[in-house]
């Protein structure tokens, strides 16, 4: 049943003239550019992974052994991430039985990448330490032009004190910052917007901010707050460690209804589009030793392996969201207003391609409220953490990311319609190839969406 309750803040939502629209228009990089319509001359698809972690903060490996088991498995890039942590320090040592640092990793260290063992001393107590290198070393050791680039960040990780998370990536910084205590995800979200024009600057095209894994740990991040902060252009829509922890309810947003809840209040306003990527979020690397396989990933098309040419291409919304599924090709004619995606197949396995997006009109009213608890056992380190197991979260209105176009087969095209705000296509299949944590994955695919 409908009820007559708007979104708080209804008046930010609202769509605008062209005038208050360009007035309003936040600064960011290559916000005019249309994804996927640049030629293709000289350009080449990269694939990396912008989200994991080391024994520099809750990873279970060395950085530069995390980094060497991407590029083993064919990635071109990958950035360290650790949580409110760089990699600058060269005096950082960790120490046997601390840091999920076990004698048999050290082993398997030793065996698959004796290059990169790290300097060894004994505490007082005679306990084996080992030297983390710092991002420069490490640099020098791995990146390769053209086939392999290692990148500097730092996951901002902050609780607040109603018990929910935010964390957020920046992305090429090699600066750190103090976190602090605000009371909701809001707040911080506020914070961590200053701490990014502080590190990188608030018009950097060289560097990315990101909203990460908004739904973890239990809708921790209002989608609405991403319309209120334009100058956020990208989200996880795609973790595949960080999950929710407790089911979805049918009637809470999806990452993909969160992404298209963002976009079609942004269009409105004339506001640049939020656009995605895809981390594995990687803690444990054992998956990398025992079963090595693409897990969850940006597809990046850009003029050649660099950061400047893959940060341009990101902003531009020349990239790709994946857990496992590949396009052959994805395009868009500005002139005909068409998306087109091919998909490389896997043979035996059967594709549909859905056109996902928002027309105009849409009711901008909240439908309904609903208090949903979270099941099962509660975990005794959410609970100490504050956790809410209750959550009073709204329904949007289902006109927001409607199917416009379903197709079965391995190639699909969509034209826009002018009551059209906004595209993008997502690409599946019913058929699971991995596991991760015993948790069937299904391969697909997430275009950027294009502004009509």
């Amino acid at each position: 049943m409908k009820t007559s309750a708007v979104l708080t803040g209804a008046a930010l939502v609202s769509p605008l003239s062209a005038e208050e629209a360009d007035a309003n228009q936040p600064l960011v990089p290559f916000q005019d550019a249309v994804p996927y319509s640049s030629p293709r001359d000289g350009k080449t698809w990269f694939r990396g992974n912008t989200h994991m972690h080391t024994f520099r903060s809750d990873g279970r490996a060395f950085p530069d052994e995390a980094a060497a088991l991407y590029k083993r498995l064919g990635y071109n890039f990958v950035v360290l991430t650790d949580h409110n942590s760089t990699h600058e320090d060269p005096d950082r040592w960790v120490q046997v039985g601390t840091r999920n640092l076990a004698p048999e990793m050290i082993e398997r260290l030793e065996k698959n990448f004796p290059d990169l063992m790290p300097e060894k001393r004994l505490n007082a107590d005679g306990v084996p330490q080992y030297r983390l290198r710092t991002f420069d070393e490490m640099s020098a050791e791995l990146n390769e032009p053209g086939k392999f680039l290692l990148m500097s960040g730092n996951e901002v990780s902050v609780p607040a004190k109603n018990g929910d998370d935010l964390h957020c990536n920046l992305i090429n910084t090699r600066s750190g910052c103090k976190t602090v205590s605000l009371a909701n995800t809001s707040e911080l979200l506020d914070w961590m917007v200053e701490i990014r024009d502080q590190l990188v600057g608030s018009f950097n095209p060289e560097a990315l901010f990101t909203v990460n894994h908004p739904l973890w740990k239990y809708f921790d991040v209002d989608p609405m707050d991403l319309v209120r902060i334009p100058s956020i252009r990208f989200f996880e829509v795609a973790n595949v460690e960080a999950r929710p922890l407790f089911p979805v309810p049918p009637k809470a947003w999806t990452h993909d209804k969160f992404w298209d809840v963002v976009n079609a209040f942004r269009v409105v306003r004339g506001l640049p589009l939020l656009y995605g990527v895809g981390s594995d979020d990687t803690h444990d690397y054992t998956m990398f030793y025992d079963r090595p396989r693409f897990i969850g990933y940006s597809m990046v098309l850009a003029e050649e392996l660099s950061v400047p040419a893959l940060m341009k291409a990101f902003y531009c919304g020349n990239s790709y969201t994946s857990t496992g599924l590949t396009l052959r090709d994805v395009r868009f004619d500005a002139d005909s207003r068409t998306l087109s995606v091919e998909v490389d197949p896997v043979p035996g396995f059967e594709y549909t391609i859905q056109f996902i997006g928002t027309r105009r009109g849409f009711d901008p009213n909240v439908q309904e409220w609903f208090e949903h608890q979270a099941e099962g056992e509660i975990p005794p380190w959410l609970i100490k953490s504050g956790f809410r197991p209750k959550r009073r979260l709204p329904v949007y209105s289902e006109k927001i990311g409607e199917v416009f176009q379903e197709t079965q087969g391995l190639k699909a095209s969509y034209t826009l319609k002018p009551e059209d705000l906004y595209v993008r296509a997502k690409i599946f299949t019913q058929k699971a190839t991995q596991t991760e944590d015993e948790h069937p994955m299904t391969p697909i695919a997430w275009t950027q969406p294009i502004k009509n």
